[in-house]
């Protein structure tokens, strides 16, 4: 869903030059500033959904932290940063049982930011829902498996449920600016008990952990 350049800029009550520093100060994407035809010309249009969390978010904490570090703590660069057995002590999100499963199932002790974050999603739902040893582990082993797929924040973790059975199901969310969504069709069968953004979370452990870790944001690439 998307929401017009004018009705944002009255839902959240910035004006037209904030919204376009944030632009240019990196706060804001640009691929999320889409021009469509209109009868008065072009129109500019947004996600809805990201651009109000993402206007939120920089309201929120635009007091705290200056211009250049909210860019570098909500826009789509990642750490270069690789993470020690010794660092995963330090994430609260992270069941230390799990971690441990996943340096088992990985074969290694030295994971990337988006591996950190397929553990947080997994410690998550593994307290929620309070897996049996054999269902947890087949989820670790998934997931592990769909991180080497992952070299981007744009990603959906879901939780699906077939009658008694658990799994994971990783989609890559459409870039904004193509103005797709993601599609997929369920058996009747399943249900989807829990859905996590990647971006999403991103965002919040970039701020949380911000001095724990000192994280340094350089250009995302993706191979």
């Amino acid at each position: 869903m998307e929401i017009s350049k004018k009705d944002l800029l009255k839902e959240t009550g910035i004006s037209y030059g904030q919204l376009y520093r944030w632009k240019r100060e990196g706060l804001i994407p640009e691929s999320w500033f889409v021009k469509r035809p209109s009868p008065t010309g072009q129109e500019t249009y947004f996600p809805k959904e990201r651009i109000l969390k993402r206007i939120r978010a920089i309201q929120q904490m635009k007091d705290t932290y200056s211009l250049e570090e909210l860019a570098k703590m909500l826009t789509p660069e990642v750490s270069n940063r690789m993470f020690t057995e010794e660092d995963l002590e330090e994430f609260s999100e992270i069941d230390i049982e799990v971690a441990a499963l996943f340096m088992d199932v990985m074969e290694k002790d030295c994971f990337s930011f988006y591996e950190i974050l397929v553990m947080m999603v997994i410690s998550e739902w593994n307290q929620e829902y309070a897996f049996s040893q054999n269902t947890r582990m087949a989820l670790i082993q998934s997931s592990a498996h769909a991180i080497t797929h992952i070299h981007s924040h744009e990603w959906r973790i879901l939780l699906v449920q077939i009658q008694e059975d658990h799994y994971v199901l990783a989609l890559q969310e459409p870039v904004a600016s193509t103005n797709q969504d993601v599609w997929y069709w369920l058996d009747e069968r399943m249900k989807i008990l829990r859905s996590v953004s990647l971006q999403e979370l991103s965002s919040q452990m970039k701020v949380k952990y911000k001095e724990t870790f000192a994280f340094t944001f350089d250009e995302e690439v993706v191979s």
